[in-house]
């Protein structure tokens, strides 16, 4: 689960990932120090660190508990991987952008308030066995778009 709020006003994006390596099984630290450190390399900036994979339910309630405290006040969300694991909570009265690899969780999603849900059928199978980033359509799409703007 990776969540990033923009506020219009100031264009601040904040980053919070459940990459904390400190928690799990040695295989769930090792790819949570990989993939972070995949990301610094890529100039990509962590803001929080809210749980270790697989850490649905506490990086959830983390991330919630975050929003509420300093960002509730943002316009957006973008959240990916398992969106219907954060609390509706502080997110309510965002307009939501939720990626999941589930065409099964998109009704779901829609009736917990989630605006905009993005299917990346094939995210779970590329992903499987790896130890890099694997580039999602929509971050590509979002990212091609961003360069006209």
């Amino acid at each position: 689960m990776a969540q990033a709020a923009e506020k219009m006003g100031n264009s601040s994006i904040v980053n919070m990932l459940n990459l904390d390596d400190n928690v799990g099984l040695p295989k769930n630290r090792r790819n949570a120090r990989e993939i972070k450190d995949d990301l610094k390399e890529k100039g990509f900036r962590i803001d929080h660190i809210i749980g270790g994979l697989d850490e649905y339910p506490v990086a959830g309630n983390t991330a919630n508990k975050i929003i509420g405290e300093k960002y509730g006040d943002y316009d957006f969300a973008v959240i990916s991987g398992v969106p219907h694991a954060l609390p509706m909570d502080n997110i309510k009265n965002m307009e939501l952008f939720s990626i999941t690899n589930g065409p099964r969780q998109v009704v779901p999603l829609k009736e917990m308030g989630h605006t905009h849900v993005v299917v990346e059928i094939d995210l779970h199978p590329k992903t499987l066995g790896v130890n890099h980033i694997v580039e999602s359509e929509f971050g590509a799409t979002i990212r091609e778009m961003a360069k006209d703007a």
